[in-house]
Parts: structure tokens; C-alpha cells; sequence
């Protein structure tokens, strides 16, 4: 019989793996969108519709050095809520644009708000396991993830043909408010205050300073940077390649 440590870790980890899962399914849900949004909003330059999911990861990349500092001066978990906040308004208004520009701003607050689970849920991991725990962990959490980029289109193109292309953002807004409750109501804070630290400037050139002194640091800061260079620029032209070069 399952302890209850055991199913606490283990709705941990799925809960984990639902916020995760939100960056996944707001990128690649959107790519059997491109054709029916450029039609709409971007008709004389079609290929502008891939700064739909440029966008996205452009905000995504901002807030992760908004999100660190936050969570780290005031919790986990609110600085996660209010990332779901964010990306739920920015869900709203991608919902309502009417032109190709308000949708990549809104798809850009997008991207800032979903920063917030993919970094302080990454932070509350490491707050509650160390060693081999952690990485056993953040195994199973990936593990989950990456099935999500494998059926998110299948679903973006299941809502574009029962609805229309902005049915997905009411969509994965939902499944932000359902995470978001979920973490409110059953995930305490992981960071105590006595832990926490003080939000300034000052202190984050020393610590940043101090983490890019490490060669190590700056050889994996670089080697990511390409994979996932190459990997986004796949991404925001992939349904291009497919749809008309194939």
C-alpha cells in the first residue's frame, strides 16, 4: 500500500509536471494555428505569423531573469501564482486581438507570465530535494513534459476544427487556472522567509557575477543557448516547412 509521503511526492511531481506543461502547450498548440492567423490578421506577409510563437519565447526568455530574483525574495508559490495570473490575462488578450501586433505583445506577456512555473516550480524542486532525490525527481517531471509537445498539436488542430484558432488560448488559459488552483490549494510555500533574500540590484550583479565566474557556467550557459536557439527556430518555421514546402 502507497505511504502518504509517497502520494504527496507523487501529486508533487504531477503537479510539477502540469506547470511545466503549460510552456509546452502554449507553443505547440499554436502551430496548426500559423495558416488560419495569417489569413486573418497577417494576409499580405503570412510568414509573420511565426512571431506568434517567437514572441512567446522571447517573453519567456525575459522572465526568466524577472522570475529568479522574485521567488527568491518572495516565495515560490506567489511568484507562480502570479505568473498563472499574468499568463491567463495575456491568454485573454491574445484572445480578443485584432491585429497581428496586439497579439504578439499579448503573446509576449504570455511568455513572461508562463517564466513563472517554469522557473520558481524548478526553484521549489530544488528547495524541498537535494542529490539523487532531486534528479530522480526532475526524471520523472521531464519525463511528462516531453510527451506534451507530442499530442499539443494534435489538440491545437482537435480545437481549430471544433472552434476557431483563438479557442486555443481560452483553452490553455483553463489549464493554467486549473494548475494555478491546484498549487493554491494543495502546494504550502517551500522557501521559509529566514531563507529568502533581499531584492535589489546590488545583490543580483554579485550573484550573477559570482555564478558567471564558473567556467563551467559560462561553457553550459553557451552550449544551451544553441540547443535551444536551434530547437525554437525549428519550432516557429516548422509548420511552414510542412504545410507549404512539403
Amino acid at each position: 500500500m502507497t505511504s502518504r509521503s509517497e502520494l504527496s511526492r507523487a501529486e508533487f511531481v504531477a503537479l510539477m509536471a502540469a506547470l511545466y506543461a503549460i510552456m509546452a502547450l502554449s507553443i505547440d498548440a499554436m502551430l496548426p494555428a500559423l495558416p488560419d492567423i495569417a489569413q486573418e490578421l497577417s494576409p499580405d506577409s503570412p510568414n509573420r505569423a511565426q512571431l506568434v510563437v517567437t514572441s512567446f519565447v522571447f517573453g519567456l526568455g525575459l522572465g526568466t531573469f524577472v522570475m529568479g530574483p522574485l521567488s527568491d525574495s518572495f516565495g515560490r508559490k506567489w511568484v507562480i501564482l502570479g505568473g498563472s495570473a499574468l499568463f491567463i490575462l495575456g491568454a485573454a488578450l491574445s484572445f480578443s486581438a485584432t491585429s497581428l501586433e496586439a497579439l504578439l505583445a499579448a503573446r509576449l506577456l504570455q511568455g513572461l507570465g508562463a517564466a513563472a512555473p517554469r522557473v520558481a516550480g524548478t526553484a521549489m524542486v530544488r528547495d524541498l530535494f537535494k542529490g539523487r532525490d532531486m534528479a530522480q525527481v526532475m526524471s520523472v517531471i521531464m519525463t511528462i513534459f516531453m510527451i506534451v509537445p507530442a499530442i499539443a498539436p494534435l489538440l491545437g488542430q482537435a480545437i481549430i476544427s471544433l472552434a476557431s484558432w483563438r479557442a486555443i488560448f481560452m483553452v490553455i488559459a483553463s489549464f493554467s487556472l486549473i494548475t494555478a488552483l491546484w498549487m493554491g490549494l494543495r502546494q504550502p510555500e517551500t522557501l521559509p522567509i529566514d531563507r529568502r533574500q533581499t531584492l535589489s540590484l546590488r545583490h543580483l550583479y554579485i550573484s550573477g557575477r559570482e555564478v558567471l565566474s564558473l567556467p563551467i557556467v559560462r561553457a553550459s550557459l553557451l552550449l544551451q543557448g544553441l540547443i535551444m536557439g536551434g530547437l525554437f527556430a525549428t519550432l516557429s518555421s516548422i509548420q511552414g516547412i510542412f504545410d507549404q514546402g512539403y
